[in-house]
């Protein structure tokens, strides 16, 4: 009997656990901008900007589709939702820190400057950031968010990449340099190593700095990653 309750509570701590992960990752064509979607219980959705602030969330109804499924606009949740009160620390009161089961935290106001405010955990998930010790440039960029690790050229970089998202877990980004058409100097120029190909003349079909070929949006072990103008 023992034994019979002790896989039931594993089994449901693995639910949990598997329902509160990354599902999607946004990344602005240019590098500069990237945005963290984790799946909670519930199909409930929540959207993290690079500096570790909520940006939406709600229930897309059609997340167990899989990631290849495009998102559509999310809905109201209409389970449980718990916000941090006035006696809470001022960093995030008012926020909100329960989400149907899943607790989120941020870091408080005695903590490092560039961590204030920020996302700390949602459910399990870890979040950490960089600090000027790192990279002036990077200071307060996202630096892990769960099991993801996000790295970003640095300052010592050629212009046209220094500050870009380089990798988001194994997949790597790489962009058109300085040396590139001025068009699409800066955009992105591979992702996981599938490459993009931008119109660099006016042509029939493609204005001058226009897609010709490439997948934006790409399943990438089980996240959906998606380049946005």
């Amino acid at each position: 009997m023992k034994n019979s309750f002790l896989l039931i509570v594993f089994l449901f701590s693995a639910f949990i656990l598997d329902a509160q992960r990354v599902n999607k990752v946004i990344i602005a064509n240019n590098g500069m901008a990237t945005s963290i979607a984790f799946l909670l219980d519930q199909n409930v959705i929540v959207n993290i900007t690079q500096d570790g602030k909520i940006s939406e969330w709600g229930v897309d109804k059609y997340s167990d589709r899989g990631p290849d499924y495009y998102q559509r606009n999310l809905q109201p949740f209409e389970g449980k939702v718990e916000y941090y009160t006035d006696k809470d620390n001022e960093a995030f009161r008012g926020k909100v820190k329960y989400i149907g089961r899943t607790l989120i935290s941020y870091y408080a106001d005695d903590d490092k400057e560039f961590l204030v405010g920020k996302i700390k955990s949602i459910g399990s998930n870890k979040f950490d950031y960089y600090s000027n010790y790192d990279d002036a440039m990077l200071s307060g960029k996202m630096k892990m968010a769960g099991q993801l690790n996000v790295s970003y050229f640095p300052t010592y970089e050629n212009e046209a990449l220094r500050g870009k998202v380089k990798n988001i877990g194994s997949v790597g980004f790489t962009y058109y340099s300085s040396m590139d058409d001025k068009s699409i100097i800066g955009k992105v120029k591979s992702m996981n190593g599938s490459s993009f190909v931008y119109a660099t003349l006016p042509e029939q079909n493609y204005p001058k700095g226009s897609l010709k070929s490439g997948q934006l949006t790409q399943v990438i072990n089980g996240i959906r990653y998606s380049i946005r103008n």
